[in-house]
């Protein structure tokens, strides 16, 4: 686009320096069914103009604008990066366009937004306060993400100093 300074590029460096970010630092404590606590990685989207791109978990990875998929009553921590400097907010919102929760906004290039919620069964989509038309994606409700960070131990890579993996056999990472 004519005078638009971010490429995808550009995007995609300011997801993976987002990424160096040890999301498990940011996990939440949960109760299983059997009441035991563990740790719960976060949802985490990259916000553009033209659509929310999904960065975790695996199953949202790489998709734009991709449904979020909750249990009812769970408590979920949601991650917004901004990709293009331009001002967003993520709300969700229930079938009759009613507001249930919102972060707070952000203009700042790179900067992580970060809110908490309890899933219910109210919600129906979510969307960008500022790009509605083109930020919007659905919410599903069928048994939530595995979140779990034991279930993620494996799949973490190293980081050289400048933020780089160091897997030789990751490859691309699809973007």
């Amino acid at each position: 686009m004519p005078g638009n300074r971010y490429t995808r590029r550009t995007a995609l460096e300011l997801v993976g320096t987002a990424a160096v970010i040890d999301l498990a630092g940011v996990a939440t404590a949960q109760s299983d069914e059997n009441g035991e606590s563990g740790e719960q990685l976060p949802i985490v989207l990259a916000g553009r103009t033209e659509y929310w791109y999904g960065v975790a978990p695996e199953e949202i990875e790489g998709e734009e604008n991709p449904a979020l998929n909750f249990e009812e009553g769970r408590e979920y921590e949601l991650v917004w990066i901004n990709v293009d400097g331009a001002e967003h907010e993520l709300i969700v919102e229930d079938e009759d366009g009613g507001e249930l929760e919102a972060s707070d906004s952000s203009e700042t290039a790179g900067e992580a937004v970060s809110m908490s919620f309890e899933a219910s069964e109210n919600a129906a989509e979510y969307y960008c306060e500022y790009h509605p038309e083109t930020m919007r994606g659905g919410v599903e409700f069928d048994g939530g993400f595995d979140l779990s960070s034991h279930d993620h131990a494996e799949h973490e890579h190293e980081h050289d100093g400048a933020g780089n993996e160091t897997d030789e056999d990751d490859g691309d990472a699809g973007y």
